[in-house]
């Protein structure tokens, strides 16, 4: 054997292409290594960024189902359990003739006095009518910025309430006859009241609605 094949199999230099290219491969796991971990980030903030996308949607799906039930509940408690007491006490009234407080008032007067005081046993048969829709519209939920048309709408019930209650106390009072000049006011503040209520309660549905 050559002696300077000896000498260059000793040569440290003959193994410089091994070693880098070693390095070269731990470089590139490296690269490997940090571009996964960027990717990963990433994918990560588009997680979090849809999550909170979704949350925010579902929150504001919540919130317009809340005014919808909302001004859903305030219609069914007028058109079902307000009118539907009307006509308890009010048999022969229409829904459309409930607008008009003259119509209103004429039909109670009328009524009253074909029967006198005895009107104030059927009004007093109707009552529980009158409790579960004022009970019903107090129980109204919808978000903050509606509260205070709410609260007015639960006044205006309760108003619509003890107006009734007021004319059956005054029916309903043993040894005092009937009087016209004494029952006339007392039906005025029925139709002042249902009228109250029935426009507080018609603006506030149309708030709820238009919120969406």
């Amino acid at each position: 054997m050559h002696p300077n094949d000896i000498q260059d199999r000793g040569d440290p230099h003959s193994l410089a292409p091994i070693q880098l290219e070693a390095a070269s491969v731990q470089e590139e796991a490296a690269q490997l290594k940090r571009g996964r971990g960027v990717r990963l980030a990433l994918n990560m903030t588009l997680l979090v960024a849809l999550a909170v996308g979704a949350g925010q949607w579902l929150n504001s799906v919540d919130t317009k189902n809340s005014y919808n039930h909302a001004a859903a509940q305030l219609d069914r408690s007028e058109s079902t359990q307000a009118e539907g007491f009307m006509r308890c006490v009010l048999p022969d009234l229409q829904a459309s003739q409930l607008t008009s407080t003259v119509t209103l008032y004429g039909t109670i007067e009328n009524l009253t006095e074909q029967l006198g005081k005895a009107y104030g046993d059927q009004l007093a048969a109707c009552a529980p009518l009158l409790e579960e829709f004022e009970s019903t519209v107090h129980k109204i939920r919808a978000p903050a910025d509606m509260t205070r048309r709410l609260q007015e709408v639960s006044l205006a019930a309760s108003a619509v309430k003890q107006s009734w209650q007021s004319y059956q106390e005054y029916l309903q009072t043993p040894n005092q006859p009937y009087d016209y000049v004494k029952a006339a006011p007392l039906i005025d503040r029925i139709t002042l009241a249902w009228q109250t209520y029935h426009t507080t309660n018609g603006e506030t549905k149309q708030a709820l609605v238009q919120v969406n």
